[in-house]
């Protein structure tokens, strides 16, 4: 697109703030738009805003994500399996960094992962902070983290790497320190190395089924989409968790609750994290059988999920017995050391 095409922008912002929906068309190209570099901080700060403020459709998200995938640094590895992300909205109860410890462990299993995340905007530590603070190599080129999913089975996509737009974006939303709907939202959806399993937690109840039917429009070949109903954007272990189960483009609606896995339930303070230092320590303690307990259950059922949608685990009370396996026998640590090492060493 040249930069004269990129004069969209103050079209869309008039719909935007008449509350109007922008057409499938116009949504993919706003996002062409900021592809271009021709906006302003301001520019993109007001999109980001009015967005949240009228409350992106379905259709729009769908048209953003796939245009964000359109204009990505593409990652294809030649992996067997079923290339997989743990990556969810953050923006939950606050908690140690369970998604990514939940990709290191369905990575041991076996299931090919393609961690996509980023730092954090609003909270203490995303998942590139303690990726960081754990000793990885957050940056890594299209190249790079293919030979890592190929060879170690499990890379980071670091959004802001992988994604211009997302590094267009980054500096306004941190500034505003909200969350609008390009981290939060769109940021799961638009995998650079196009994983199509996925266990997605969600921040607020109402996404669930919104996020299950993106989805489904973006032909996704097994998710989940949960939401713990205290609170948390991970399946949890204080209370029940909404399901929606996205499989060969229809949706599964559905609760569970930790007894139902033979686990205790908890407060939400048991499950809590801290600095990325301090959540690094949780997740190395976790994964070296030091620590048990409450953050260690919510991980292993967290990685239930993960291994379930990646095709290691026929349920997730199988893929639970699974989980707590690759951990107690230090298959998942030595994973972890594996990844660290290797990312540091990619390229080299």
């Amino acid at each position: 697109m040249s930069a004269a095409e990129c004069l969209q922008i103050k079209n869309v912002m008039k719909k935007l703030t008449s509350l109007r929906n922008l057409s499938d068309e116009e949504a993919y190209g706003v996002i062409k738009e900021l592809s271009c570099g021709t906006l302003t901080d301001s520019q993109i700060a007001g999109l980001q805003v009015a967005l949240l403020m009228k409350g992106p459709t379905i259709s729009e998200i769908a048209s953003m994500a796939r245009a964000m995938r359109d204009v990505a640094r593409v990652v294809r590895p030649r992996v067997s399996g079923r290339l997989t992300d743990t990556c969810g909205t953050g923006g939950g109860v606050p908690t140690y960094n369970i998604s990514t410890a939940n990709a290191i462990v369905t990575a041991a299993g076996g299931v090919p992962v393609a961690k996509h995340g980023s730092r954090s905007i609003a909270g203490r530590s995303g998942s590139a902070d303690v990726l960081e603070a754990l000793g990885a190599r957050i940056s890594l080129s299209p190249g790079q983290a293919e030979r890592l999913l190929e060879e170690v089975g499990i890379a980071f996509l670091n959004a802001s790497d992988f994604h211009p737009v997302m590094g267009r974006v980054w500096k306004p939303e941190s500034e505003l320190g909200i969350k609008t709907i390009f981290f939060t939202i769109m940021g799961p959806m638009i995998n650079p190395a196009d994983a199509r399993a996925h266990i997605l937690g969600v921040y607020k109840p109402e996404l669930v089924q919104m996020v299950a039917e993106i989805l489904t429009k973006l032909e996704f070949v097994h998710a989940l989409v949960v939401h713990g109903v205290d609170g948390f954007d991970e399946i949890s272990l204080a209370g029940k968790t909404m399901v929606a189960e996205v499989r060969g483009g229809s949706i599964e609606r559905y609760e569970i609750a930790p007894e139902e896995f033979g686990l205790e339930r908890c407060s939400p303070g048991d499950l809590s994290g801290g600095t990325p230092s301090e959540n690094a320590q949780i997740i190395r303690n976790i994964l070296s059988g030091r620590e048990r307990g409450p953050r260690r259950d919510v991980l292993l059922l967290n990685a239930a999920g993960g291994l379930y949608v990646g095709g290691a685990a026929s349920s997730l009370k199988d893929g639970l017995e699974l989980a707590e396996s690759l951990v107690d026998d230090g298959m998942a640590e030595r994973k972890l050391d594996e990844f660290v090492r290797a990312s540091n060493e990619v390229g080299n």
